[in-house]
């Protein structure tokens, strides 16, 4: 018998860090683990003869692809080539008839694949914005001032203000006058509606400074060209490279300029730690480079943990502060004046009011005018219920915001809380006036819309995911449009839903205020899973055209499997006309390609909803390649865990032994449980090695104990843990066809570990193990077997295997 300790072991010098351990060794989501799998490669095929994705013939399908294609540049003899690429800085070169390709990027697509990397539409003259918030003629008028006055006298440390104001004081329409009227040089508004991502703020900062001074752009483009990860490296990283470099270090623009970058809605911000983060960066900018010609402005709301970051001592010295007030004399007289203009504007429009000399009555006014206070979110919430296109009757709509502020708080709810009670007091209003036949359409809008995988749809797409018609999809909306902005039908295949305030998906969230959902998450969750399985159902997926190698590059997840026309049995509910450019077969196959990917990323995120047989099968049989973002190691718990009696009954689950399986085939992280029964000192022929570094957990079941551990395997892994076993049955290289090679380290990779299963495999050829395999012939298998030594402990390995089983014997 070949046993472990009878292998040379080298001494290795990898330094890992050993992380926390997590609730569970194996349900660790599949991306903590892949990125030193994919350095070199986004797709995971299993041995397959390319990992080259193929595009079908059929044009509806080019767009799906991610990678951008190469850009082959010819030279003629005496031709000087410029650039940074493989002959970068060369001249006088002579060349006949070749042809190179330059991988470097050129400035042709510099800009264009930056843009890929910010938010879109974040900056204060997007079309995706339009029409911005601004403020009312006449109002905000010393704010703004006071926030101009900052910008061109601000020195020294002090070159952050900190405009800060509760939900709905019109922060946003500040800042918007402000960066029209200076300009601002780069702006980023947050937003509910789809521009939330914090790890992309200082990427789209820099590519709108890049737009407007072209020393920073080329700054940039060589700086991205030397290390093209920087686009994805941490916030701290990018921020050096962003403003500390070219502001500070490299002094591409005089200490005399002034550079405004305004950053509204932070607390609309996905992640309060990137919140956090971000303002420490550019507070300590400020503080360290006091000469620097960049100037902030941030606005937020004073939510506790950014309040808690401005009120550090640490951080005094670098911000000024803009304090917007509900109750503030100022404030109430500017919204009392958007409040006359606006009801005026109503009163000339509509005939029947022209002629009334007093609309409404000054006692009316006063009641609006006090409900409201500086609250222009609830101001402008009654201007657009009262003028709505709907009722056309200003008159009885005026009456129910009257009746909606009888029934609002009384008079013990004083101050700022009162204009924000007055808001929750109309809102229901507004929502009883769907009739009860549209409401259940009405309600499916909005839960789509409160989810955040929404954002990445039209409306049009939005109403086929839910098979609503066009006809009952404005049906159902079109009592909200006081607080909901909706696309134009001409417009509705580029535009979606979007709240004009995110004070009403907050109210529908707080089910005590709304009454609207005990958990809206989980409603809009399961409603999203039943569109996605609804659509990946209604393509077939065992058709002989779905089984070729071609396939759909789409998204992080994978390549789909595909062939022309394959998605053509999908309903649509609301097809396209010549209104669109997108058509039907175009929107047919994004439904599905978003179906699936919906599938894939939530069911990687344990959603109770998607933890099916139906979404299981769905992600086993659509591929013929796994991306980064497949799910795949939460696949494999699934296949043997939950799944595991119904795999069985389908006959899905075969046994081979082990001498079918190539050990060189194994790949990614292999998750090892040792138990023994509770009371019993078993003596282990291999006990956990304290020099392994990686993961370890002890198991607690309910007769049985142990540890279990997660260790990283490559197929060609670094260490050559088959040295120097030699036997016939185990190359030291993987097939030139696996895909699963990679040039690094993981911090979870093991020699030790990586030993002993090979050991394992050598001494038992006829050992069975359980295999499971996916429509990319990806192997899922489990090998159990007792101790040898002590013929009590259990020992239990998980792992993947690049490629199908030699031999399969059916269970």
């Amino acid at each position: 018998m070949l046993s472990l300790s009878s292998l040379y072991f080298a001494s290795c010098s990898i330094h890992v860090t050993q992380r926390s351990p997590p609730q569970s060794a194996e349900n660790i989501p599949s991306w903590c683990f892949f990125p030193m799998l994919m350095q070199n490669s986004q797709l995971l095929r299993a041995a397959q003869p390319s990992i080259t994705g193929h595009q079908l013939e059929d044009s509806t399908y080019h767009n799906y692809s991610v990678h951008s294609s190469q850009r082959s540049l010819r030279t003629s003899p005496g031709q000087t080539y410029y650039g940074n690429g493989m002959f970068g800085g060369s001249h006088n070169l002579a060349f006949s008839n070749s042809t190179f390709i330059d991988n470097s990027i050129t400035s042709d697509n510099f800009m264009k694949e930056f843009l890929q990397h910010t938010i879109i539409g974040a900056e204060f003259d997007s079309s995706d914005r339009h029409p911005p918030p601004r403020c009312h003629p006449g109002t905000r008028l010393a704010i703004i001032e006071r926030c101009k006055v900052f910008i061109t006298q601000c020195d020294g440390k002090e070159k952050m203000r900190w405009v800060v104001g509760a939900a709905g004081v019109g922060k946003s329409a500040v800042l918007q006058i402000v960066a029209e009227e200076i300009p601002a040089d780069a702006s980023v508004f947050f937003s509910v509606n789809g521009r939330q991502d914090g790890t992309k703020v200082f990427t789209t900062i820099a590519y709108q400074l890049a737009t407007k001074y072209e020393p920073y752009r080329q700054f940039l483009r060589n700086e991205i060209s030397r290390d093209p990860s920087l686009l994805r490296k941490s916030l701290p990283a990018q921020f050096r490279k962003f403003f500390v470099d070219p502001f500070i270090h490299q002094h591409l623009f005089s200490d005399s300029q002034r550079f405004l970058v305004i950053i509204d809605g932070l607390d609309e911000c996905d992640n309060s730690l990137t919140q956090r983060e971000l303002l420490r960066l550019i507070s300590n900018f400020c503080t360290q480079h006091p000469t620097s010609p960049v100037v902030w402005i941030v606005a937020s709301r004073p939510e506790p943990h950014i309040t808690s970051f401005f009120d550090d001592e640490r951080v005094a010295s670098a911000y000024t502060k803009e304090e917007i007030e509900i109750v503030s004399d100022e404030a109430c007289e500017d919204v009392q004046r958007y409040l006359r203009d606006e009801l005026d504007e109503i009163k000339h429009a509509h005939p029947a009011l022209r002629h009334k000399r007093d609309w409404p009555s000054e006692l009316e006014f006063t009641r609006i005018a006090t409900a409201a206070g500086g609250l222009f979110a609830y101001a402008s919430t009654v201007i657009r219920y009262i003028d709505g296109p709907h009722y056309g009757d200003p008159v009885a709509q005026l009456c129910h915001v009257l009746e909606a502020i009888d029934t609002g708080p009384k008079d013990h709810v004083l101050g700022r809380d009162r204009p924000m009670a007055q808001l929750d007091a109309l809102y229901p209003r507004i929502l009883s006036n769907v009739p009860a036949d549209a409401m259940v359409n009405t309600r499916k809008l909005l839960l789509t819309c409160l989810d955040s995988y929404s954002e990445r749809f039209d409306f049009c797409s939005t109403c086929n995911r839910l098979q609503l018609t066009e006809a009952a999809a404005y049906g159902a909306v079109s009592y909200l449009h006081a607080v909901l902005k909706v696309p134009e039908p001409n417009k509705a295949d580029n535009e979606n839903l979007e709240y004009f305030h995110k004070s009403f998906p907050d109210f529908l969230f707080d089910f005590i205020r709304s009454k609207f959902s005990h958990s809206v998450g989980d409603e809009a969750d399961q409603l999203q899973a039943r569109c996605s399985l609804r659509i990946v159902e209604q393509v077939a997926y065992d058709l002989a055209c779905m089984d070729s190698d071609e396939g759909i590059e789409y998204h992080r997840c994978g390549y789909l499997k595909g062939s022309p026309g394959f998605c053509d049995n999908i309903a649509l509910s609301w097809p396209g006309d010549e209104r669109y450019q997108v058509t039907d077969k175009q929107l047919r196959l994004e439904l599905y390609c978003d179906s699936v990917v919906n599938l894939c990323l939530r069911f990687g995120r344990d959603s109770k909803f998607y933890r099916n047989m139906s979404c299981f099968h769905a992600l086993m049989t659509r591929f013929t390649a796994l991306g980064s973002l497949f799910p795949i190691y939460r696949v494999r718990t699934f296949a043997f865990g939950e799944f595991r009696s119904k795999l069985a009954e389908l006959g899905n689950l075969k046994q081979v032994p082990l001498r079918t399986l190539d050990y060189t085939a194994i790949c990614g992280l292999v998750h090892i449980r040792v138990t023994s029964p509770i009371g019993i000192d078993a003596k282990h022929s291999d006990s956990w090695n304290p020099t392994c570094k990686h993961i370890k957990k002890d198991v607690y079941l309910q007769q049985w104990q142990g540890w279990e551990t997660l260790f990283e395997r490559f197929p060609s892994g670094p260490g050559d843990d088959m040295t120097p076993i030699n036997d016939s049955r185990f190359p030291t290289k993987a097939d030139k066809h696996s895909d699963w090679e990679s040039s690094g380290v993981g911090e979870f990779y093991c020699l030790y570990c990586s030993r002993r299963l090979a050991c394992h495999f050598i001494d038992n050829p006829d050992q069975l193990a359980t295999v499971f395999i996916d429509s990319t012939e990806m192997s899922y298998v489990e090998l159990t077997f007792v101790d040898p030594d002590d013929d009590i402990s259990k020992w239990r390995y998980r792992f993947l295997h690049s490629g199908r089983p030699h031999v399969l014997i059916s269970t």
